[in-house]
This record gives structure tokens, C-alpha cells and sequence, in this order.
């Protein structure tokens, strides 16, 4: 049953980068919509994801844009 867990959040955190390689910005609310989360759990994705400089997260505004130097890890 974990497993399952784990492979759920493994294939919604890819979604999440999926939809932030088109280099727009996009906010946590438009992102938590379309993968079907929670915007707490997006939140605390991107700015995990910001953490380790993968992308910039505007805490006020709540928007994501993917750094280009990310994209090129390919």
C-alpha cells in the first residue's frame, strides 16, 4: 500500500515539472488544479524545488518559473 502512496506522489511531482517546462509562469493554484492536489502540497513541492535553485518561487504571489539552467539537465 505505501508503495502505491509513493508511486502516486513520484508521478504527481512529475506532472508538476511537466507543466512548468513550457518556462511560463504559472501559479501554485493552476498547477494544484491540473495534477489534482492539494495547493498546500504544490506549495510545499515548489518551494522545496526553490530550495535547490530548480526554479524561482515568488512566496507572495504564489508562482513558479522553471530556471533554463534546470531544462538543460535533460
Amino acid at each position: 500500500m505505501r508503495y502505491c502512496d509513493t508511486s502516486i506522489a513520484a508521478r504527481k511531482m512529475d506532472m508538476t515539472l511537466h507543466i512548468l517546462e513550457d518556462q511560463y509562469i504559472h501559479s501554485v493554484t493552476d498547477i494544484a488544479a491540473r495534477v489534482n492536489l492539494l495547493e498546500e502540497q504544490v506549495a510545499f513541492f515548489l518551494r522545496f524545488l526553490a530550495t535547490y535553485s530548480f526554479i524561482i518561487y515568488d512566496e507572495k504571489s504564489e508562482t513558479a518559473l522553471i530556471r533554463t539552467e534546470f531544462l538543460s539537465l535533460k
